[in-house]
């Protein structure tokens, strides 16, 4: 029997090499971050855990394909010549520098990750090492904080207007209704009167969205039965003559949940006239309370037509509206309003058609 190259400890050279590899498989498998391995070709040859929960595809989906496959347009296209500039100049553009990326998951999504890709060489065999790290939240933490400071400014202007320009709005009105008051009965310009008071009047409203948007007032929570809330919210909206030909079921239960009725009353309202509008006055919306973990949930579905992909990501958008006389602050605003109570909205359009709108609600 030939004899084993042993170190001082009496464990064999091949004993701790395999020591060695499982220590590693095992920092690689565990680690928090993706790690991929690629050979010169740009072939895959490792792929650890968390690499599989980044991007959705399975160690085998992956193995000995080309890692392009993880890349969004134009950088699927662009990755191979690349690496072939790397390997002919030895200029550097991603390798031993970190930067961000875009990945593209087993679905077709994108998402944002930063890189940092290092070079080895084994049994004489350039590899590529890259570890990747998601920053889905901190991207998402960003935007955020952008949009926070845009609406600081934005409540700022708001506050000027209301000053500037709501306050003589209210003045002119009277003076425009004096002016009519006067007109001989019949005469052709009373028409004109009644149309300046009507625009007037539409740009009060205006600035009263622009307000409640950029300043919405602090929640005043109270215990408060969400059915009866939204039932009494479709009795406002039947009383509409243009919308007589819309009809409202409400169904379901659950306890009481604290917040403020007033506001939650603007945002019940506000979806229930955008569901009314989409089934241009015609049509049925069904609202469902149920209980859910820790609150409540209202789902608002109307046999409208749905919001197209394009549109629907843009929704929330302050100013963005399809509607000819729309401020394009209705559902930013709800969706402040229902923040402010530590909820969510949710806006979704099955394949058969219609618009669901849920909105979620903590107990308190």
């Amino acid at each position: 029997m030939p004899d084993r190259d042993l170190s001082a400890d009496g464990v064999s050279l091949e004993e701790r090499l395999r020591a060695s590899e499982a220590r590693w498989r095992a920092v690689v498998e565990s680690a928090v971050d993706g790690i991929i391995v690629i050979d010169t070709r740009g072939r895959v040859e490792a792929f650890n855990p968390a690499a599989e929960r980044l991007f959705g595809f399975t160690e085998s989906e992956v193995m000995g394909q080309n890692v392009s496959m993880l890349m969004p347009s134009p950088y699927h296209a662009e990755h191979d010549g690349y690496l072939t500039r790397y390997l002919e100049t030895g200029v550097q553009k991603v390798i031993g520098i970190g930067r961000e990326v875009t990945g593209r998951r087993k679905d077709g999504t994108t998402f944002p990750l930063h890189l940092s890709v290092g070079e080895t060489s084994l049994a004489g065999e350039r590899k590529f090492t890259g570890i990747l790290h998601d920053l889905s939240a901190r991207v998402a933490m960003e935007e955020q904080l952008r949009e926070q400071a845009a609406l600081a400014r934005l409540g700022e202007m708001a506050a000027v207007l209301a000053h500037e320009v709501k306050n003589p709005l209210a003045a002119v009105r009277g003076a425009i209704e004096v002016i009519g008051s006067r007109l001989p009965g019949g005469a052709k310009d009373a028409a004109v009167v009644k149309e300046i008071v009507s625009r007037i009047d539409s740009l009060n409203d205006l600035m009263k969205d622009l307000l409640l948007f950029a300043r919405p007032p602090r929640p005043n929570p109270l215990p408060i039965e969400i059915l009866a809330l939204v039932t009494s919210t479709a009795e406002l909206l039947r009383e509409d003559p243009a919308l007589n030909a819309v009809r409202i079921d409400v169904e379901g239960s659950a306890a009481p949940v604290f917040a403020d009725p007033g506001l939650l009353r603007i945002v019940f309202l506000n979806l229930m006239v955008n569901s009314a509008h989409a089934m241009r006055g015609e049509g049925h919306i069904n609202v469902s309370v149920e209980a859910s973990a820790g609150g409540c949930r209202i789902a608002f579905e109307d046999s409208g037509p749905g919001i197209p992909p394009e549109i629907r990501e843009k929704i929330f958008t302050p100013f963005f509206t399809t509607k000819s006389r729309g401020t394009g602050l209705g559902l930013p605003t709800a969706k402040r309003l229902i923040e402010a109570h530590r909820g969510t909205i949710d806006v979704r359009c099955p394949p058969g058609g219609g618009t669901t709108v849920t909105v979620q609600l903590p107990a308190g």
